[in-house]
């Protein structure tokens, strides 16, 4: 039986409030301050009218806060997406204390609203993110909400053909001042730009997962969730070998905890620095190994291949520069047979 009740609240000013408490078999589930009684017993009137017309279709009241929700999809979630954690959390002192059924799509919107000053798609991983944590509690068993506040906001648009490559120059630039810094982060800036890998991949890699004789990385948790061998060039197999481990343990782990890995950023933004490198991701060192290899007249299926693409669509992006090294093969062995 749900049931509400008032109680006055004096403040330390003298000022007055009173607090609606709303009750479940005596035992309060929601309440909610407010300057005038007339007000506090509006609301929790309408409540409790609300929750009778919702228990009679079936439905139950949400009283789990957002915090509460998140703990329980995190506790869930299989996904492979290493920054969903960060993200949900983030979120979490954001909407942590307000009850689910009150977070509205007004109030992520206008929290959406400070995150546009970001890429488009960093503003809709944060949407999408939030999105799924209600859709979560949505199919949940038992489930208190039946609404997505999220279906009514739009994700910006996103110009996934962005190729940025390191020129003849930059290059060099990055290698050097990666050098400079050394140690293991000199070795996954190597395997960034000769691999082609992710860097989610590369950070899970474990030295079990390196075949020295065959001069392969083994990805086993890839983003298209198909494992696949990646070549490790010999111009880097050597750096490889300097830490050459035996066992399962992480290429790249974190000082602090050996099962985590080292995420680099300080050093990764003083190389850039002192490198004189703008506008340039870690990402993008994959798209550098992949616009190398159609520089080189690669074909398309075969940078597909390298970076472990399902389809040509991901690789067409480097399409024109295959079609420019076959620019520059026509007319040097046309020029050369022809002459006018």
């Amino acid at each position: 039986m749900i049931n509400f009740h008032i109680i006055k609240i004096t403040l330390k000013n003298g000022d007055v409030r009173y607090r609606s408490i709303i009750t479940r078999s005596g035992k309060a589930i929601k309440t909610k301050t407010f300057r005038r009684k007339t007000d506090a017993r509006t609301w929790a009137s309408r409540l409790v009218l609300d929750y009778q017309e919702n228990e009679a279709k079936g439905m139950t009241l949400c009283t789990i806060t957002f915090s509460q929700c998140c703990k329980s999809y995190m506790e869930n979630w299989k996904g492979k997406d290493h920054d969903r954690g960060r993200l949900v959390s983030l979120w979490n002192d954001q909407l942590g204390k307000i009850i689910l059924s009150e977070v509205t799509t007004e109030l992520i919107r206008e929290i959406l609203r400070k995150k546009k000053d970001k890429a488009p798609a960093t503003y809709n991983k944060y949407k999408t993110t939030i999105s799924s944590i209600f859709e979560y509690e949505i199919s949940r068993e038992g489930g208190s909400i039946k609404h997505n506040p999220c279906k009514e906001i739009k994700s910006l648009p996103v110009d996934n053909k962005r190729v940025r490559f390191l020129s003849s120059e930059e290059k060099p630039r990055l290698l050097k001042e990666a050098k400079n810094i050394g140690g293991k982060f000199y070795l996954k800036v190597l395997m960034a730009l000769t691999t082609g890998m992710r860097k989610g991949e590369i950070e899970k890699l474990r030295w079990n997962d390196i075949d020295f004789e065959r001069g392969l990385a083994i990805l086993h948790d890839t983003k298209n969730g198909t494992a696949r061998h990646t070549p490790i060039p010999n111009v880097i197999m050597g750096e490889v070998k300097k830490y050459r481990e035996v066992g399962n343990t992480l290429l790249f782990p974190s000082t602090v905890n050996p099962n985590k890995t080292f995420d680099y950023t300080k050093q990764w933004l003083r190389c850039l620095k002192n490198a004189n490198i703008q506008n340039f991701r870690w990402h993008d060192m994959r798209h550098d190994t992949a616009s190398t290899l159609a520089r080189d007249g690669k074909t398309l299926k075969e940078i597909a291949e390298v970076l472990g693409h399902k389809s040509l669509e991901s690789t067409n992006r480097y399409a024109h520069l295959s079609t420019e090294h076959k620019a520059r093969v026509l007319n040097d062995t046309m020029n050369k047979s022809i002459s006018l």
